[in-house]
This record gives structure tokens, C-alpha cells and sequence, in this order.
């Protein structure tokens, strides 16, 4: 939804989408996708004509909860634009993101999402990514060849080790990037 619209919206009606989009976040990342509608306006307190004023298709809730895991990562860009190594702070931060919604990233990754929404996704990343890897270009530690189409890549394989944390840390394998990412 347009923020535009959002803060147009009474205040009562901001805080039942706010309260929304967080309880759907917690079931999605503790219980998959396939959560009902019904049981997630139960958990929130409202009525399911609530839930669908606000999101007309489920597919609508799971972009908002999306949008906040992408307001972290650019929240993640942002602070690791300031370090004086762009790229490690920004895989370190990308890798806190990931573990801390690793449930519902997963299961996203299994759920069978419209094109069009997915490739909003990819769009949205790739606009978070572009300024980090002119940084990390301008640095000499993200190749030459290499463009955000690359990072997304890379940002998801440090997924596919979020879901393992327990077999070795994160910082070996991101030592290793690193290492295979600079010029």
C-alpha cells in the first residue's frame, strides 16, 4: 500500500494494519505460509473484514510483512554505507536480517507467490544492493565483473546458511565471500 495512503488512514485503522502485518509476521516466520486468514484476525483481535479491508488477498499481507524484512535490510545498507568496510558490515547485517526471519524467508522461498510479486521483490532488492555495491566497487572488495544481480546471490546463500547456524558460524563463510568477492 502507498504510505501516502497509510498515513491518510484514521489512527485506529493504522494500528489494526500495523498489529496485523506484526502478528502475520510472527505465524509466518513460526508457521509457515499456509497460516489461515481466519486464525491471523483472531490473533490480531480483529474481524476478518478488517483483514481484508486492509489486505484484499493474503498474497497482499505477505508483501507487507515482506516490506518490513526489505525496510530492515535497507536499515542494514544505510548503517553499512557509514563503515569503513561496506561490504563485511552489510553481509554481517544482511546475515542478522536473514537469521532473525529465517522462518518466514523460508518458507517464502517454498511458497508458490505470483511473478509479478516476486519480481517486485527482486526490484526492491536490487535497489537496496545498487548503492552498497558502488560502495564496495569504489573500496576494491566487490569485483569489477560483479553487480547487485551477484549480491542478491550472494545475500542468499548466506540464507541457505541461516537455516544451519549451529554447524559453523557465520563469520567463517563470510571471511570466505569476502575473500572470493574482492578484486
Amino acid at each position: 500500500m502507498d504510505p501516502t495512503a497509510v498515513r491518510s488512514m484514521r489512527s485506529d485503522a493504522r494500528r489494526n494494519r500495523a498489529r496485523l502485518i506484526e502478528v502475520a509476521a510472527t505465524a509466518f516466520r513460526d508457521e509457515g505460509l499456509e497460516i489461515g486468514v481466519d486464525e491471523l484476525a483472531r490473533r490480531t483481535g480483529v474481524g476478518v473484514a478488517t483483514l481484508y479491508r486492509h489486505f484484499p488477498a493474503k498474497t497482499d499481507l505477505i508483501s507487507a510483512v515482506m516490506g518490513t524484512v526489505f525496510d530492515e535490510l535497507q536499515d542494514a545498507a544505510s548503517a553499512a554505507l557509514d563503515a569503513e568496510d561496506v561490504l563485511a558490515h552489510f553481509l554481517h547485517s544482511t546475515m542478522a536480517v536473514q537469521c532473525q526471519n529465517r522462518g518466514f524467508l523460508q518458507a517464502l522461498a517454498h511458497h508458490d507467490l505470483p511473478d509479478d510479486v516476486r519480481d517486485g521483490f527482486s526490484r526492491r532488492a536490487l535497489e537496496i544492493f545498487e548503492p552498497i555495491v558502488a560502495a564496495a566497487h569504489k573500496a576494491g572488495t566487490f569485483r569489477a565483473e560483479l553487480d547487485a544481480v551477484d549480491l542478491l546471490v550472494v545475500v542468499r546463500m548466506l540464507g541457505a546458511i541461516s537455516t544451519r547456524p549451529e554447524r559453523r558460524g557465520a563469520d567463517a563463510y563470510i571471511a570466505a565471500l569476502l575473500r572470493g568477492l574482492a578484486q
